[in-house]
């Protein structure tokens, strides 16, 4: 696999582009279909790639069909950062369907998504109220907790820090406050 790294990598970009070039990269019936050419691993990765694409658009119908087909991918902030920019409805959203992985996922890069999230929130007043119950999901993450305990100085970091969850951390989880 190490020797074809390389050689995936350049596959998956090939397959990435041309199916973005003819418009048919939301159609997932149809990518399946183009893919089943390729060798099994340059596939695997393609597919677990577009997942991630997916969650990041919030194209939820076709995020479920590649999740029920079993691929998995890292959930990052930036993941989460990028589906929330993409939520326009009240209609379920990738970020709420993986509920318990955005609770309890752990990264190292809070500030940056935390304060885009923020700001694309604060400049859309219309969107508010469909972005609510995102943002008090994310605001469970007892690490997102954690790091906005420890910039409270800021405005996004004051905006999502969750107070109940805080009281929780400093009673039963102290470690990770410091």
């Amino acid at each position: 696999m190490k020797d074809r790294l390389h050689e995936i990598i350049a596959e998956v970009a090939m397959i990435h582009e041309t199916l973005l070039n003819n418009n048919q990269l939301c159609d997932v019936d149809y990518v399946l279909d183009f893919v089943n050419n390729y060798e099994e691993d340059i596939k695997e990765h393609y597919l677990k790639l577009l997942l991630q694409y997916y969650f990041q658009r919030n194209n939820i119908d076709n995020f479920k069909e590649l999740l029920i087909l079993g691929f998995k991918f890292d959930l990052r902030m930036e993941d989460i950062k990028e589906a929330f920019l993409n939520i326009q409805s009240n209609e379920e959203n990738v970020i709420e369907l993986l509920e318990d992985n955005v609770v309890f996922f752990k990264d190292t890069n809070y500030e940056e998504p935390l304060y885009v999230m923020f700001k694309h929130y604060v400049k859309n007043p219309e969107l508010q109220v469909i972005l609510e119950e995102t943002i008090e999901l994310i605001k469970r993450n007892r690490y997102v907790c954690s790091f906005c305990y420890k910039n409270q100085n800021t405005d996004f970091a004051k905006f999502f820090l969750n107070e109940d969850l805080l009281d929780s951390l400093k009673r039963d989880l102290p470690y990770l406050l410091k």
